[in-house]
């Protein structure tokens, strides 16, 4: 009871059993329940089971020092405020309490005892210990108020909520399925009010009729498991005519509880998903008309792409015998004409001369050409034989094999850190080697030419850039970097023959990737590819 004075327990410390019983003799009229230590140990072990008003404590033990138990109580949380009272000879020294003192001792009691002085002081403390207890008693009081008064009001909202929710919601107990509670939006789903305290076979008749929904309701009720079932068919008489509608719902059915744990009721949650279940039926019923659409779409692309194939087949074969024929007579007029320069060089005029380096050029470019072609037709046989390549090590490669073509020229290469890649390391070699080529080419009028390669992860492909401060070229005709003999530049200005950047595109194709380009006239270009991700070797840059 709040009104009560309660008890409080005093520990009484001292190794000496005379010096105990005359405390307890001191102490006992006053009713307080009195507690005997007679080691600092059994202090330390009584002060850890009960919670006392005050401690009176001697300095001297046999085991500790009592200023050793009083720092020790004041080290553990229950006791830390615990006050204690030191009891010391008549003729101690000053330096003893004050080190009591220090360790946490609220005052000393000088032996032999002064009753009066004995018992004043610890009813101090004692009073202290009622009236703070007193107080918990009464704050523990109000809490309990206050939580039930917050419990009344939860279970007020609670009721609210369940009157507002936007799910159809009851809740029915004992076998026969007593309706105790019914949401608004419940009573319109059923289309009829539901009294309280009726059945569900009283109120909803045609829905007991159907078994599968009752022996769910029943078996939440004995076993106490929940049950869900997701656009549950439900048959009911929605319009009050005496016609059954179906109806499809996502239900839930909760076991309710008592206090005692026992399964009293269930409650039950009710979406109804009629309008959503025909709809996607009738999109099913369209997607199958689609997917037969989509069926003979498919094979009409599959039979234009085999003859897309087809020709392209032909078209290569084409490439390749045309290319392959002109090979031998371009090596013919090349080597005549050598001939005729040799045995008549001499005594022709300057212009004659002329007209025979045009034709020797002519043809020797005309070979270059025919075996680019050549190159290009085999490229889209050819079998690809994909691995782990080192592309910082072949970067590093290339750069030492066109470091001829940089003799007398001002080049900085920028070389990031570049992974392992998945690829034909043949036909990866000639994109390398056809882009940094490019790159030492088009930078050849800059007097400090920069050359930098890098690669970046993007989703799943990594992208491989090869950018430099050369030429660059017009954005407008990007579409013609990529394609077979289109070039943006003269062959005076430029040697070349078209094919290269085709050969990066088709190889680049195979592979799974894509290619593009940007650039700015006397602002350099950057040329992109990317290739299919794969995780990196170990030791290998990430």
């Amino acid at each position: 009871m709040l009104g009560t004075c309660p008890q409080a327990s005093i520990l009484l410390v001292d190794d000496i059993p005379a010096n105990l019983l005359a405390l307890e003799a001191l102490l006992a009229p006053y009713g307080h329940r009195l507690v005997r230590a007679a080691s600092g140990q059994e202090a330390l072990r009584c002060a850890l089971q009960g919670d006392f008003a005050v401690i009176l404590l001697d300095v001297r033990l046999g085991d500790m020092s009592g200023i050793e138990v009083t720092a020790m109580l004041r080290e553990r949380e229950r006791t830390r405020h615990t006050p204690v009272l030191l009891m010391t000879a008549a003729s101690s020294d000053d330096r003893e309490l004050l080190a009591g003192y220090s360790h946490g001792a609220v005052d000393y009691l000088r032996k032999p005892l002064v009753p009066e002085v004995l018992r004043a002081k610890v009813a101090v403390f004692v009073d202290l210990y009622r009236a703070r207890e007193l107080t918990r008693r009464h704050e523990e009081l109000l809490r309990l108020r206050e939580r039930e008064s917050l419990e009344h009001s939860h279970r007020e909202q609670l009721h609210h909520l369940l009157l507002q929710a936007p799910i159809a919601i009851a809740i029915n107990s004992g076998p026969d399925l007593l309706f105790e509670f019914v949401n608004p939006l419940f009573e319109k789903v059923a289309g009829r009010p539901v009294p309280l305290g009726k059945s569900m076979r009283e109120v909803l008749p045609e829905i007991a009729a159907q078994p599968e929904i009752m022996q769910r309701l029943l078996r939440v009720l004995s076993t106490g498991e929940p049950f869900r079932a997701d656009e549950l068919p439900v048959r009911w008489d929605r319009s009050g005519k005496g016609k059954l509608e179906e109806g499809f719902f996502n239900l839930i059915y909760q076991p309710v509880r008592s206090q005692d744990g026992r399964v009293s009721g269930v409650l039950t949650f009710s979406i109804e998903v009629t309008e959503q279940v025909l709809a996607r039926r009738k999109l099913e019923v369209l997607a199958a008309e689609l997917n037969q659409l989509n069926a003979e779409l498919e094979t009409r692309v599959r039979e234009r792409t085999s003859q897309l194939q087809e020709a392209n087949r032909e078209l290569e074969s084409f490439s390749y015998s045309v290319s392959h024929d002109l090979r031998a007579p371009l090596r013919h007029i090349t080597g005549f004409a050598q001939l005729l320069e040799r045995k008549a060089g001499a005594k022709l005029d300057e212009v004659s001369r002329g007209y025979l380096q045009t034709l020797i050029t002519a043809a020797r470019q005309g070979g270059t050409l025919v075996d680019d072609l050549l190159s290009f037709s085999r490229m889209g046989r050819a079998e690809l034989h994909r691995k782990q390549v080192d592309l910082g090590a072949l970067v590093s490669e290339i750069r030492r094999e066109l470091e001829a073509e940089a003799q007398g020229r001002s080049v900085e290469w920028r070389l990031g850190a570049l992974p392992q890649v998945e690829a034909d390391p043949a036909l990866l070699r000639q994109v390398v080697r056809n882009l940094l080529s490019n790159a030492m080419k088009y930078t050849r009028p800059s007097p400090h030419a920069v050359i930098e390669v890098g690669t970046r992860p993007v989703g799943e492909e990594l992208e491989v850039w090869v950018r430099d401060n050369g030429v660059g070229f017009e954005m407008q005709y990007v579409d013609k970097l990529f394609g077979v003999f289109q070039r943006l530049h003269t062959a005076e200005q430029f040697e070349g023959t078209g094919i290269g950047l085709a050969n990066v595109r088709r190889i680049v194709s195979r592979h799974g990737g894509r290619t593009w380009a940007e650039g700015a006239v006397g602002q350099g270009a950057t040329f992109h590819f990317s290739l299919p991700r794969i995780t990196p070797l170990e030791g290998a840059p990430p």
